[in-house]
């Protein structure tokens, strides 16, 4: 039975997630930016939560996390450089598997925008909980001389099957369509889902699910390596991972 993904708008554009396995009623937190509006969801939703998976140690997914706690006896697992922001049952990393109902997340080191971030990789689900390394459109602030790892992450995500779901981390659809749209203003799949996110941010709709596939197509981060981009940050015959560095510094002045 596949597994139920709700998806909803906490603080000012962090991402609250939970995770429901039907045939168990296990129910997983994806990092708990405030308490209060997770366990809301969770009882309109009928859910109990009993896991929360941590992403990574930034205050703004785990400052939430010993409430939830306290609250529902949950299970926490995440990465060892969280254990100084919230209370951990188990630390994971590279290599490790967490079981959740009837599926395995294999545990993936995915840093650059934090050093212990970590994505939650199911492989049957076509899910991968990738925290703030991947937005719709876009990409997590990258530590100063974590590029490279960044690239080295990203590139991981992307040679995911096109189908699998990544959720991420923060809302910045539109920011981040607007961005892709200036370095590729010819392009007319950027164009058409800049439309689509600034009529979500019309209607209130909060956006950040997205697919490999839908990426692949849309995100410039993803499409280092097309020459269009790389000419728009003059950086045309260079390596995909230079060109990546170049589009992330890019952004960060936009």
């Amino acid at each position: 039975m596949p597994l139920d993904l709700h998806v909803f708008p906490t603080l000012s554009d962090n991402a609250g997630a939970l995770l429901h396995d039907p045939a168990t009623g296990a129910c997983a937190a994806i990092d708990v930016p405030d308490a209060a509006q997770v366990l809301d969801a969770a009882q309109a939703k009928g859910w109990t939560i009993s896991d929360i998976f941590v992403t990574h140690a930034h205050a703004d997914h785990t400052q939430g996390v010993a409430q939830v706690k306290a609250a529902t006896g949950a299970s926490v697992c995440g990465p060892a450089d969280a254990a100084g922001s919230c209370p951990l049952d188990r630390v994971v990393g590279e290599g490790d598997t967490v079981r959740f109902g009837g599926e395995t997340f294999e545990i993936w080191h995915t840093p650059g925008h934090a050093p212990g971030h970590l994505s939650f990789v199911s492989r049957e689900a076509k899910l991968a909980l990738v925290g703030d390394v991947v937005f719709v459109m876009g990409c997590g602030r990258v530590q100063p001389g974590q590029m490279a790892a960044m690239w080295t992450s990203l590139s991981r995500i992307m040679a995911l099957p096109g189908d699998t779901r990544l959720l991420g981390g923060h809302d910045y659809t539109l920011s981040n369509a607007r961005f892709a749209a200036a370095m590729e203003p010819s392009n007319a799949v950027v164009a058409a889902r800049l439309s689509e996110a600034q009529a979500a941010k019309a209607e209130g709709r909060f956006w950040a699910l997205t697919t490999v596939a839908e990426e692949a197509k849309t995100n410039p981060f993803f499409q280092a390596a097309e020459t269009t981009l790389a000419a728009a940050v003059e950086r045309v015959g260079a390596p995909a991972g230079e060109v990546f560095a170049a589009l992330r510094e890019a952004k960060n002045r936009f």
